[in-house]
């Protein structure tokens, strides 16, 4: 599971990964602050997360999740990490994307139904520039990824 130990990631007690940042630490990031949706340099942009997710359904090609923990996190991005942690966003499931449930890779519609009925998952994302982000009910902007490959957990 994406370099984690066996049974790590989301619905257990274990990140998906190392170097994380978890919600509870985002909070204390974040005390007292409300800038709007989270802003990240390039290098940001350029590097590759593990993210602990809450699922509530598929709405086609978009994935609404809740964002638990963000793994894979240099030190020097850490603080912009923290924007995620805790925060609702949206997975962009491409047809590249692998799709993986107990061990065995899903495809085609089974793939669909799985992630629809899945509560939490660890998804290997890259986050997508700010200006192609997809917007929330109120449209306001949600941090927005590709998705690269996603375990489902529960």
């Amino acid at each position: 599971m994406l370099g984690a130990a066996p049974g790590a990631g989301a619905g257990t007690d274990k990140p998906a990964g190392k170097r994380c940042v978890a919600a509870e630490e985002a909070v204390i990031h974040m005390a007292g602050s409300d800038e709007g949706p989270p802003k990240f340099t390039a290098s940001f942009y350029r590097h590759m997360y593990s993210l602990d997710v809450s699922l509530d359904g598929a709405d086609g090609k978009e994935l609404p999740i809740s964002i638990e923990t963000v793994c894979d996190v240099p030190k020097s991005l850490r603080k912009q990490a923290a924007q995620l942690a805790g925060s609702d966003g949206v997975a962009r499931v491409l047809q590249r994307t692998q799709v993986w449930q107990d061990g065995t890779q899903l495809t085609g519609d089974d793939a669909s139904r799985a992630l629809d009925g899945a509560d939490t998952a660890t998804m290997r994302v890259r986050t997508i520039k700010r200006p192609k982000w997809s917007k929330d009910e109120d449209g306001e902007p949600l941090p927005t990824f590709r998705a690269g490959r996603i375990e489902i957990t529960d």
